[in-house]
């Protein structure tokens, strides 16, 4: 915890609105020099507002923003960024075409005369980038890396130093920025933070992740429906407290998964205790698994991604799959919605045999699968549509009658189902869009879309990425009370106590196999860590 208590930055009576939407009513915060500061709150609270407007990315309709005894220019990024203010958002804001030199130099392109100095882009990228992971070529185009190495590029872009070596920044936000890392990237983040704070910078931390508040933060304030609720010392506040805070209420005694009555042994882990009481379903129906499966992978291979990969998913069944990153989860899942082109083996829905035919054939009427990718904004949302045609592309053909004329009555009653179904807090069906939305109301739309009566088969990847607790319990419900319904669903978690929460079986994948599987009393995280880091281990 910082000695002084003179803040470096205030942001005092911060109100923003939306359209109909009040983000933020009078929010005053201030923060600390060589602090680490948490921000937390429900999706929706104002968080990733609040640091946007502190970051100049938003101008607030009312109140003042602060740094060192300086107001700075409402709405202004250009001010704030040359203040000393840098943010680092949840969602990538990068160019996949180019490098990863280039990307991290945008904003002050080295030269040698009237051409680029490419040497010196190089060296810059280093010396930002191998801070966080020293095997990172930064002269590889930054769209060929995974969602997790291109989360640590944008985070390395705001660690940078003017001529003398000397940080440019004073306060950096970081909005979610573990929400696609590894447990080692993750754990080497919170380092750098630390860090970071260490020599007198200011770090804004937004995370859902309770852990990563207890490990790394001095104080906490939390946010509620864009109020300001309370600041708090993180050692002298408690896990049930801040949650709390956070959505006002207690949380329920945490329960296993299919035992009502049997409460789970209390642990260290308050953040997995967490995640359990908000996955314990009250009533869960066990798989079927004598009966047909639902999906059948047989050898699924994909040059330089996937090899021999085989299992049987059941209707009814949550079937987790388990790794680090980079193992071949999401490659996995693209090979079965089939927007990987180069797969060989066989992918059978029922009885029916998709590999090779492509997306379209895999969300057909008589196929049925829903992907949820890990990536929502650029490979789930239609960001320039409306709610409506969000929920309703993979049927409005179905729902058009003669000659693609759409039939907006019938539109319109199954979007709202949808919308009141999953509660998703929208002020207009139709002129809505995405980008308007919470991160939590956003992957709640994405869900929407494809858990439907006419899903058999539902993939999710990463589906509570970045989300917070009250959402994460409401989308917990809908999965469970999905599978309860006959849906099979495959679940990409790297949230591990999630993982084993709604998964019925685990199987561990690693360098692009399938390693092995766990059910029962083996699901446990030692054990999905051991197999995913150890090629020639057998679990039974």
């Amino acid at each position: 915890m910082p000695s002084t208590t003179q803040p470096i930055l205030i942001a005092n009576n911060i109100s923003k609105r939306f359209g109909n939407t009040q983000a933020l009513k009078d929010v005053s915060v201030s923060f600390l020099p060589g602090e680490v500061h948490a921000l937390m709150g429900e999706n929706g609270a104002g968080k990733s507002t609040l640091g946007k407007v502190i970051a100049g990315l938003h101008a607030q309709d009312s109140g003042q923003v602060e740094l060192d005894g300086k107001k700075l220019i409402q709405g202004s990024l250009d001010d704030a960024f040359h203040a000393g203010i840098r943010i680092v958002h949840q969602e990538l804001a990068q160019c996949p075409n180019l490098s990863v030199a280039e990307n991290l130099c945008l904003h002050d392109i080295p030269k040698r005369g009237f051409s680029v100095d490419f040497a010196e882009m190089i060296r810059r990228a280093k010396d930002l980038v191998h801070q966080l992971d020293p095997t990172l070529d930064v002269s590889k185009p930054l769209g060929y890396l995974s969602p997790g190495r291109r989360q640590i590029c944008q985070i390395a872009a705001s660690l940078d130093r003017d001529k003398n070596g000397q940080a440019n920044a004073k306060v950096i936000v970081f909005d979610e920025p573990t929400s696609s890392l590894s447990i080692s990237e993750a754990s080497r983040l919170m380092e750098i933070t630390r860090e970071l704070a260490d020599r007198g910078l200011t770090i804004i931390y937004v995370s859902h992740r309770m852990s990563e508040i207890f490990t790394c933060c001095d104080r906490v304030s939390v946010l509620r429906d864009g109020i300001f609720v309370a600041t708090n010392v993180v050692a002298e506040i408690d896990e049930p407290t801040l949650v709390q805070q956070m959505i006002g209420r207690r949380l329920k005694t945490p329960r296993a998964k299919g035992e009502s009555t049997t409460p789970l042994q209390s642990s260290d882990n308050t953040e997995a205790d967490t995640i359990r009481a908000l996955v314990a379903p009250d009533n869960t129906t066990e798989p079927n698994y004598e009966t047909s499966p639902a999906l059948t992978l047989t050898n699924v291979s994909s040059p330089n991604k996937l090899s021999d990969c085989s299992l049987k998913l059941y209707p009814g069944e949550i079937l987790g799959i388990g790794g680090l990153v980079g193992a071949g989860r999401s490659e996995l899942f693209d090979a079965i919605f089939g927007t990987d082109k180069r797969v060989t083996g066989s992918i059978r829905v029922g009885a029916q045999e998709i590999a090779g035919k492509g997306t379209k054939a895999a969300i057909k009427a008589g196929v049925g699968i829903g992907y949820v990718p890990e990536d929502r904004r650029n490979q789930g949302l239609f960001f320039n549509l409306g709610i409506d045609e969000n929920i309703l592309a993979p049927i409005m053909p179905e729902l058009s009658g003669a000659f693609g004329i759409r039939k907006l009555s019938n539109e319109l009653d199954l979007v709202t189902s949808r919308v009141e179904r999953f509660q998703i807090k929208t002020a207009s069906l139709r002129q809505t869009h995405p980008g308007e939305l919470s991160g939590g109301n956003q992957q709640k739309l994405l869900i929407a879309r494809w858990m439907s009566d006419r899903t058999k088969v539902l993939l999710l990847d990463e589906p509570t990425r970045g989300i917070d607790v009250g959402t994460k319990s409401e989308i917990y419900r809908l999965i469970n009370q999905a599978a309860d319904e006959g849906l099979a669903i495959l679940l990409v978690s790297s949230e591990m106590p999630e993982l084993l929460a709604l998964s019925d079986r685990i199987l561990v994948m690693g360098e692009g196999k399938i390693k092995g599987e766990l059910a029962g009393k083996s699901m446990t995280q030692t054990n999905i860590l051991t197999l995913a880091t150890n090629e020639d281990l057998v679990i039974n």
